[in-house]
């Protein structure tokens, strides 16, 4: 049964990414209309006076966009639900937005995307054996070593978060989650280090302060209580992904690690640079009879 997607947008600035998301992932054609919550338009106009209705959709502070999608496949439509999520960091979040799925009867003109897939191609220098294993799929590199995930909340407390990582001392990267489980966030070892001794040596942070950015730096860094103030945003690999994309994220991002995670953003798995450095041994041994390729 075809359903109607509905996302009211209050935080404008995620709706390229919002958009781009569902392209990739062959959502139809969606509607975008300009909106005004009720309770905030009661609000502005008795600031400004009625007179001032016609001018109602030129006041910034009521601008919202309400974007409509009909799909009618059910996976489709989590994947999209999954993106919302993503991109908006969780609904949960004030000032996000609000999600609807509704159903509905009958539909007509739905046009059918399909996304385009990049075309992977490898350089001609790499030897045949390397080959292999670039296009390993990343669950066989996750099962080696088969680390668990550390996952917290938004409202974890750093210290919480430091206690979880002491507990899983072979993952640098924690994961921050929505209530079901739907990554929205990253917190690295480094990240929380900074925090934490951020408030034993302030005295070294102050140091290094030269200009206004850095200033800027310095006063978040003295607010940051809980794992949605520190973490950076949300970066991972999917089941069926390759060593050679896992590699590339953890390469360009100055990773130690990276979440697995399903269609869904569910977190899955942990894949961390060891792993990857096992896959590749293991399959060179493989193809050597055990002997390393040097």
């Amino acid at each position: 049964m075809t359903q109607l997607l509905i996302v009211i947008l209050d935080d404008l600035k995620c709706m390229p990414d919002l958009l781009k998301a569902w392209k990739a992932i062959g959502v139809p054609g969606v509607t975008i209309m300009e909106s005004v919550g009720a309770y905030r338009m009661e609000t502005w106009l008795s600031r400004v006076g009625l007179g001032s209705l016609d001018r109602l959709f030129e006041a910034k502070e009521l601008r919202r966009r309400t974007l409509f999608a009909a799909i009618d496949k059910d996976d489709l439509l989590d994947q999209a639900v999954a993106e919302a999520e993503r991109t908006l960091g969780g609904f949960e979040r004030p000032g996000s937005g609000l999600l609807l799925v509704l159903p509905t009867t009958q539909i007509r003109g739905i046009q059918k995307v399909q996304s385009k897939k990049p075309k992977n191609i490898s350089p001609p220098a790499v030897l045949p054996n390397w080959v292999k294993l670039r296009n390993t799929p990343i669950e066989k590199a996750v099962d080696i070593i088969n680390l668990v995930p550390i996952c917290v909340n938004p409202d974890t407390s750093l210290n919480e978060t430091a206690q979880a990582m002491l507990a899983h001392p072979s993952v640098h990267v924690a994961c921050v989650v929505t209530k079901d489980g739907r990554l929205v966030g990253l917190l690295s070892l480094r990240d929380l280090a900074d925090d934490i001794f951020f408030h034993i040596f302030p005295e070294e942070f102050l140091s290094e302060i030269h200009d206004l950015e850095k200033a800027g730096e310095f006063a978040n860094l003295s607010r940051m209580r809980t794992a949605a103030d520190a973490m950076r945003d949300p970066i991972w690999v999917k089941l069926g992904d390759t060593v050679k994309y896992a590699f590339k994220l953890l390469h360009e991002n100055g990773l130690p690690g990276l979440p697995v995670v399903d269609e869904q953003y569910h977190v899955v798995g942990y894949i961390n640079l060891l792993e990857l450095l096992a896959i590749g041994l293991k399959l060179d041994s493989e193809e050597y009879g055990g002997e390393s390729n040097t």
